[in-house]
């Protein structure tokens, strides 16, 4: 009777053993078990430095990353930069993630964690390959826990493509926003207080000019009527900041938007050291549009240059409430009737 029972017991142990060999080698038969506090991709972090190739996969729409001349570009921008830090505090990221806590097995309940399929789901794929084409990593990332762990720390739920298990993760990772977040959408940063003279010219070539004779003095406008009441100094001002910080809000590559031959509005921007910027601005569709061109001499010949590099093969896409300020005419400046 004893030896039937062990007979028995060991008949269901080697099922069982059988059955947990399946289980494992299920998802990914080339891949060992993952195994908590471990890194995610462990492959990652030593081929950091030997990246060329990001893409990342939601909802159908894939987004690129190249790697050219050490710097990551947009591949469906016509190899636009990206923002460099994103880029890479996102790799780093990627590299930093720690499985914590495996969660479900079962396909049906991934939506829940946004760790479903990242074509039709509500998931985001990232695939990062190395120069000659291999796959480095992969992976599946579903939605974030804020300070899941206390201290600032985040979590974030994820899956290996082809595998069915879900983990939480340490780690703070925030693949969200449309493709436009990831461009380096800054154009140029002139200081106000480097700006010496304004010329606007708008469609019909008519023109107005700003300007001062120093740092600190107030905007003046050039040939005006010695009865004309002007606004305030700080109106006067205002079209001097449209440089700083200016930011775009898509780009396209100079082909594909050139510049038309009329109703264009020209800005020219002459600063107190000798560089010129000019913008040319255009509507298409109810976006407003702007070509870039800039020239200097003495020490703003090497600045007029590196502008020139990074701006001339592209036309940018702006704020309205940017092209209102490169559209200024004198009617802007004068005080309506009344006015104080």
């Amino acid at each position: 009777m004893q030896k039937r029972n062990f007979l028995l017991l060991a008949g269901a142990t080697a099922v069982l053993v059988v059955i947990a060999i399946v289980a494992l080698r299920g998802g990914d038969r080339n891949t060992a078990p993952a195994t908590a506090n471990e890194r995610a991709l462990p492959q990652l972090a030593p081929k950091l430095g030997e990246l060329a190739w990001i893409r990342i996969t939601r909802a159908g729409t894939k987004t690129n990353f190249a790697e050219i001349g050490g710097r990551w570009v947009v591949v469906e921008r016509s190899n636009y930069p990206a923002v460099q830090s994103k880029v890479r505090q996102m790799l780093v990221a990627l590299a930093d993630l720690t499985l914590v806590e495996p969660k479900t097995e079962r396909p049906q309940w991934f939506p829940r964690l946004g760790v479903d399929d990242p074509t039709n789901g509500q998931s985001t794929q990232v695939t990062v390959q190395d120069r000659t084409g291999a796959t480095v990593a992969e992976l599946i990332v579903g939605k974030r826990r804020i300070d899941r762990f206390g201290g600032g720390n985040d979590g974030v739920y994820v899956r290996k493509p082809g595998v069915d298990q879900a983990w939480l993760a340490r780690g703070s990772l925030d693949l969200s926003g449309d493709l436009s977040t990831w461009l380096d959408r800054r154009i140029l940063d002139i200081p106000e207080k480097r700006v010496a003279s304004i010329k606007f010219t708008d469609e019909a070539g008519t023109a107005l000019i700003l300007s001062r004779a120093a740092v600190g003095d107030k905007f003046k406008v050039e040939d005006a009527p010695a009865d004309t009441k002007f606004k305030s100094a700080a109106a006067l001002a205002e079209p001097a900041g449209a440089l700083t910080n200016l930011d775009m809000t898509d780009v396209k590559p100079q082909p594909d938007m050139p510049v038309p031959d009329r109703d264009v509005v020209t800005t020219i921007f002459t600063t107190f050291d000798g560089l010129t910027v000019e913008l040319f601005l255009f509507g298409r569709n109810n976006v407003d549009w702007v070509g870039v061109d800039a020239s200097g001499s003495g020490a703003a010949a090497a600045e007029a240059k590196a502008i020139n590099d990074k701006v001339a093969r592209w036309t940018y896409a702006i704020p309205p409430t940017t092209a209102k300020l490169l559209r200024r005419r004198l009617a802007d400046f004068v005080e309506p009737p009344g006015g104080s």
